[in-house]
Order: C-alpha cells, then structure tokens, then sequence
C-alpha cells in the first residue's frame, strides 16, 4: 500500500486478504510460556540522528549495524540480522522456521507486507493431529512429533525481501552469520539456560550434542565459544543460491530426517520446491484520527486484532495518565473482545474466507466497544461479534499454544524501515536438527482437532498446503500525513497481539518513550482470564482491578519487543530487557 500524504482522515485501505497464527484461550486454559523466562537485564533509551536498530540479540544487532555501514539499506541489514539470529538465538527463530516481515520505501511511500509462514506438507489431513482413537494429540506430543514441521520458509522469506527491495549483494548478507559461525560466539546466559530447560531431549540427538553441549554431556557454560560449522556450511550453499535450500542435498536432508523420525513417507521433495512467498499491501486502520496504524494481514491474524484492539480501546479510553488504572481496565475488556472474534473467524485466506475489513470497520468497532460496562468487567469467554465477510460455518480454535519467536526492527538513513517478526514456533521447535538448525514445530499452531465437539468445522484445522494462523504483528504507525512514526514487533506467541497494542498504547496514547513504554508490564486477555506480568509495575493496579470486577492470574510474559520512534533529533530505540538484545544508533 502506498502511504498517502496529503489527505486528513483519510479512508484507509484495508487488505481483502487477512488469517491469524495463534489460537484462541479458553477462560479456563492459559496459555503456554514460549520460552522459559530468565533474568531482566537493565536497558537505556538510545538516541540517534540517522538510523536505528534494534534487535533480541547483540549479534544480530552488530550485523545489522555493519551491512548499514557498507552501504546497504533497510532490507539488508534485516536479512543479515535474521541470518545471524539463526545462529546466536537458535530457540527463537532460524532457517528451519518461518515469519513475516513489513517493509516501508520512503522515497515511493510503499508499504509491503511479506508472507513467509510455514506450510503443512501436501500430504496433511485434518486429521493430522488424531490418534488411533480419534483424539488429538496433548500439545507437547504434538510438538516433539515430526508430525509438528512445516515446510521452512525464512530463507525464501528474506530471499522476497532481498529481491524487492535488497541494495547490496545478496552473498554479502550471509557473510557475517558464516564468519561467526566458523569462529563461535560466548554462550549467552539465555541460551545456556533454555538449553538447560530442554537438556534431556536435547542431547539425545549427536548433531545437537555436537554444537551445544560438552564432551561429558553437559551444556557448555556461559561464555564459553560455541562454534557451529555444519551452519556456516549451509548458509554458503544459500549465498550462492537460495534455491540450494529448496532443492539439492538441504532439501533431502530436511524430508529424511523428518521422514526418519516418523518412520513413515509425511514429506516430500516438492513440498520445499513449491513453497511460494506471499506479499501483500499491508493492512491499515486509522487509530482516533491521528495515526495509521499499519500491519501484516493474514495468514497472521496478528496485525488485525492489534488494530482491533486498538479501536475498541479508544472508543472507551481517553486516559492520558500511566498512572490511571482504567487505561489497564479498558485494555483487558478490549484484549478480550478482539480475541472472541480472532480465535472465530481468522485462519489462511486461502482458505478460509477472511472478514478483515468487517472487523476493522469503525461501526463495527463501535458496536463492539459499547459491550464494555465501566464498572464491571466483561465475563469471559466473550463472544465472537458478527461483521461483515464472515464465513458463518466455522467454530472458533480454544486451544492454548506458545511460540518461539524473535523480532526486528530497523529504520536506514534514507528513512526506509523494516519490521520482521520470525519463529520456529516452541523454543528449539521441534528439536529436529540437520545441517546446523533446528526444524520448526509450527504446524501446532494449527488446531489439533479438526472439528469442535458439536462437528463444525474449526476455520484453522490442518489442511494440505495450508498456512497455521499466527499472532506475528510487525507493525508500523504513521502520522495523518503518512510520515513514519514508529516500528515495533515482539515474539510472545499469542500474546504478541498485546504487547504491540500495550507498546503502541503507551507510546501513542500515554506519551512513554520508546524504553519506558517496553519496561511497562506487559498484560493480556486473549478471551480469557487476563495475565498480568509478575514484578511489575502493573501490580499496583490489582486492588482497583478487583474493585472493577475483573480477576486475573500472575505470570512471566516474556516479550521481545523492538521498538523505534521518531524523534525531533532523529530516532530513538529501546531493546527488550526480558531478552538479552540491544539498540544500536547512528
């Protein structure tokens, strides 16, 4: 979509083609942690005149930095990120998984919304996930099972990237993830310690042993060299050629070891061959006559729930004060509204016909925030609302799922931006490893039942070639006048959804700066008891949350959050202090 810039409140166009990732949440089922919290580390605000990055990883933050220092733009110094990320973060995202990327040109005003989610392989059912007795595997099964792997897509991904809107060479991109690869890195405390969470499976697999654990069987310790060359190898088969992924020895690879693992044909060659790169306008909506805020549209249901949200929320809010509890009471009220009717109606618009623009439609918003009583909090589950477009013949998917996941952010001197969200869904995916990276477990973002108990078809069920709903909701706002104001992003699983739309809110609304708004703690009601982040500055707000009616549970919410915002000096970034990231200006 191009950004228009001389035309107040102007009519927003909204992508026809809309899904969503993660699942719905029962009131009672929480979901699950997508990765395993480890210590906060301090962050500052940091400010620059000309360029900002700000990625989950120092290492994929130095990347970033120097592809921007060698000429390259926006798109490229994400794709080297993203490369790095795969090496230094493996939990989080990597080759073997997928995402989805917006990326803004400031001199043609182009918004461009990139597709890479992982596909189910030709062979997958809707009963993909039954047992012998017609009943869907517990999640856990699921998600160690090869039954769980998608065909990768981020190299495809950041290959459509490249292709669009790349400067420099593309081999070029991959050089610094292969020089750190041959020569290591120091294991990072959050690395070390979500291997250890996951060490009993981990090492059962000698590929795996091989790069992160000892001679004896132990995690190697922080700070100790991790080197992994079987990576470097295949990203220099990727710099030649991306297609060398697809097809050739990786591609074999990848089907036998999924293949093997099942003891049965699940993969084939030609379901990496054919796997295609969507792209679309982004998906648009104004937000109280001063912004555009703009995402990706389905297959993630991301970016249309956080604007959702965001409308809902301000036909109800006009707080101005961080300290006024009812800008956490009407967020939650709002979080669970447009969750009723994500988990009912978004899943691959390919599929399923997609009521995007019904959703966002501002009578439609308005219709749904009268729903919300100042003094008492909505019951939940919420129901689903009706707006136009929907497919009446769909139940909503209920089931809790995590993601693992990181998140880009990065605006060049030329004012080009790029917002990337990436995964291999679970920390470590699937734990399937080959040729130096693990495989995603992405297809349990499906649901693993196929119909709900009355038989109606669940709209995200497993189908063959089909695209698992996600919450990924790289996100960019712009003023009225469509000059860029912020990027944002953030792993979270399903509640990404929130910690976009609490990001936004506290920047946008409450006037926080870019670190203050992700040190604010995170709180979420995906359609079910709402969570609020533990040790947090939130807790101050329970008493008078009790008072309003709304209950909620305590928890570790582990964002990543990038954010980058304008500034009268230029750009100023803020690094998540739940993950080990940093922001680098220039």
């Amino acid at each position: 979509m191009s950004i228009q810039t001389n035309k107040l409140n102007q009519t927003l166009l909204i992508s026809l083609f809309c899904a969503t990732y993660m699942s719905a949440n029962a009131a009672t089922s929480q979901p699950l942690a997508p990765e395993l919290a480890t210590a906060k580390q301090t962050k500052a605000l940091v400010n620059a005149k000309n360029s900002m990055i700000v990625t989950n990883n120092p290492w994929a933050s130095k990347a970033a930095e120097q592809i921007l220092k060698d000429g390259g733009n926006a798109t490229d110094a994400a794709i080297a990120a993203a490369f790095m990320l795969g090496l230094t973060e493996p939990q989080s995202s990597g080759i073997g998984g997928g995402g989805y990327a917006l990326s803004y040109q400031n001199k043609t005003k182009q918004l461009i919304a990139f597709d890479g989610r992982e596909t189910a392989p030709g062979s997958a059912s809707p009963n993909w996930f039954l047992d012998a007795a017609n009943k869907p595997m517990d999640f856990e099964s699921a998600m160690l099972s090869p039954l769980s792997v998608g065909v990768p897509s981020e190299v495809a991904l950041l290959y459509a990237m490249h292709q669009k809107n790349g400067k420099l060479a593309w081999a070029k991109l991959l050089a610094p993830a292969i020089e750190r690869a041959k020569q290591g890195f120091p294991m990072s405390p959050r690395l070390f310690n979500l291997l250890v969470g996951d060490q009993q499976i981990l090492k059962n697999n000698p590929l795996v042993r091989e790069v992160y654990f000892t001679s004896t069987g132990q995690v190697k310790p922080i700070a100790s060299i991790v080197k992994n060359p079987d990576y470097a190898k295949t990203l220099e088969l990727i710099a030649k050629s991306p297609q060398n992924f697809y097809t050739g020895k990786l591609a074999q690879d990848i089907v036998k070891t999924v293949n093997n693992q099942a003891g049965k044909k699940l993969y084939s060659l030609r379901d990496l061959a054919d796997y295609q790169v969507l792209s679309y306008p982004g998906v648009c909506s104004s937000y109280r006559d001063k912004y555009i805020v703009c995402s990706v549209p389905p297959s993630s249901s991301g970016g249309v729930a956080v604007q959702e949200l965001m409308g809902i929320y301000a036909e109800n809010s006009n707080v101005t004060e961080s300290q006024d509890v009812k800008w956490v009471y009407n967020f939650l009220q709002a979080s669970k509204l447009a969750f009723a009717d994500r988990n009912q109606y978004l899943a691959d618009p390919q599929f399923v016909q997609q009521p995007v623009s019904g959703l966002l439609d501002k009578k439609y918003i308005a219709a749904r925030a009268s729903l919300v009583n100042e003094s008492q909090a909505l019951i939940t589950p919420a129901a689903a609302g009706v707006p136009e477009g929907i497919d009446p013949k769909y139940a909503p998917d209920t089931s809790p799922k995590p993601h693992g996941t990181t998140s880009i952010s990065i605006v060049d001197k030329d004012g080009n931006a790029v917002s990337m969200t990436v995964t291999v869904e679970h920390q470590f995916g699937s734990h399937l490893f080959t040729n130096g990276f693990f495989l995603n477990n992405e297809l349990t973002d499906f649901s693993l039942k196929p119909t709900n108990a009355a038989g109606q078809a669940i709209a995200n069920r497993v189908e063959a070639n089909k695209r698992p709903r996600s919450s990924i909701a790289p996100t960019m706002v712009f003023d009225k006048d469509g000059k860029l104001e912020v990027v944002t992003g953030s792993p979270g699983g399903s509640q990404i959804i929130c910690y976009v739309a609490k990001n936004l809110v506290q920047i946008l609304d409450l006037k926080q700066d870019a670190q203050q708004a992700v040190n604010t703690g995170n709180l979420c009601a995906a359609n079910n008891t709402p969570q609020i982040e533990i040790n947090s500055n939130l807790i101050n707000f329970l008493p008078q949350l009790k008072l309003l009616g709304e209950s909620y549970v305590l928890s570790d919410m582990v964002s990543g959050e990038t954010n980058i915002v304008r500034t009268t000096e230029g750009w100023s970034g803020a690094a998540d202090p739940r993950r080990e990231g940093v922001a680098i200006g220039n």
